[in-house]
């Protein structure tokens, strides 16, 4: 009996330690968003996709990148207070992780256009975010790594006339 009290215990010291480890790892998680401040343009599309770079994770482990959007911004198709997925990517073998944003991620959720039904953008129809900051959070999906950042989005720039 009193042989399976010391493996109980130890199995809940095992348990603990591996618990404490990993909310030690927690708190080194990093995030970048590149760039920082970015014009609203259709650069963001193809040329200067926004870019999301991070540490601190576990090897190899799946990472989501999502937006929360500040109170009171109604993003299309999703409730008022829904977190918005950007992209999503894996770490390396080193917990390191470098993920572009994907085009058709940036025209939904960045210039929340409309679709027709063979598929194209209606950009005739869009309703793009609003300039500000907003926050960014990485979240590692096997170790529960949370790392946040911000990026601004600043005002479209003005048409040169000719």
């Amino acid at each position: 009996m009193k042989g399976y009290r010391w493996m109980t215990w130890g199995i809940f010291l095992v348990f603990g330690l591996l618990v404490v480890g990993q909310s030690a790892l927690a708190g080194d998680a990093k995030l970048e968003v590149i760039p920082a401040k970015t014009p609203l343009s259709p650069a963001l599309i193809k040329k200067a996709p926004l870019e999301f770079k991070g540490a601190g994770f576990a090897p190899k482990e799946m990472i989501l990148v999502e937006m929360i959007p500040p109170k009171g911004l109604k993003i299309k198709s999703l409730p008022e207070g829904d977190r918005v997925g950007l992209a999503v990517g894996a770490a390396d073998g080193k917990g390191n992780f470098d993920i572009k944003m994907h085009p058709v991620s940036t025209l939904n959720w960045i210039f929340q256009v409309d679709w027709t039904p063979n598929m194209k953008p209606n950009l005739k129809k869009m309703s793009p975010l609003p300039p500000g900051k907003y926050e960014i959070e990485a979240s590692g999906m096997q170790s529960g790594n949370v790392a946040k950042a911000t990026f601004e989005l600043l005002k479209p720039p003005t048409k040169k006339k000719k």
